[in-house]
């Protein structure tokens, strides 16, 4: 019989003071349970082992790659808003992923809600923040919007459709 360490509250919280190599390591390291158990929460849920690997690899990079990094004001996984959610695939992933789509918007959206899912699951967040949550997950139509006017807009309607939901500040 495996007795599984428990999650720990230190396990959600960044501690990174810079985006080094060294620090991206040590957060890697702190974090990496939290997403070893989505993986195993949804493997249990039924879930193929790929379809599985691919929404806990979506939700570590937002994590990892977005909210510690760009996201000053978020310094623990639990305190994602519906307005990180929007911030990151309404702005920064449109601007930055290679030929972004509304197919790979929707399965970056599935991973977050099924990942907050688990974080309720596992008494991490409220009912109703994850209501919040998974509402911003299924306002696709609002994600569409924002793919397709990135690709529409002119030069000053690309600088206000870059304010909206900016990350950089």
């Amino acid at each position: 019989m495996t007795i599984e360490n428990p999650i720990d509250s230190k396990h959600f919280k960044c501690i990174k003071e810079d985006n080094s190599q060294k620090d991206n390591e040590r957060q890697w390291e702190l974090s990496k349970i939290v997403f070893d158990r989505f993986y195993e929460y949804q493997k249990k849920r039924g879930l193929k082992e790929n379809t599985a690997g691919q929404r806990t690899d979506r939700a570590a990079y937002f994590i990892m790659d977005y909210v510690f990094v760009y996201e000053d004001i978020v310094d623990d996984i639990r305190a994602v808003s519906d307005e990180t959610v929007r911030k990151y695939l309404g702005n920064w992933y449109i601007r930055k992923f290679m030929n972004p789509t509304i197919k790979g918007i929707k399965a970056h959206l599935r991973a977050l809600s099924d990942f907050f899912t688990f974080l309720k699951d596992n008494g991490q967040i409220s009912r109703d923040h994850l209501s919040e949550l998974k509402g911003v997950c299924r306002d696709t139509a609002w994600f569409e919007m924002r793919l397709r006017t990135y690709f529409e807009s002119d030069s000053e309607g690309f600088r206000e459709w870059i304010e909206e939901y900016n990350y950089d500040w």
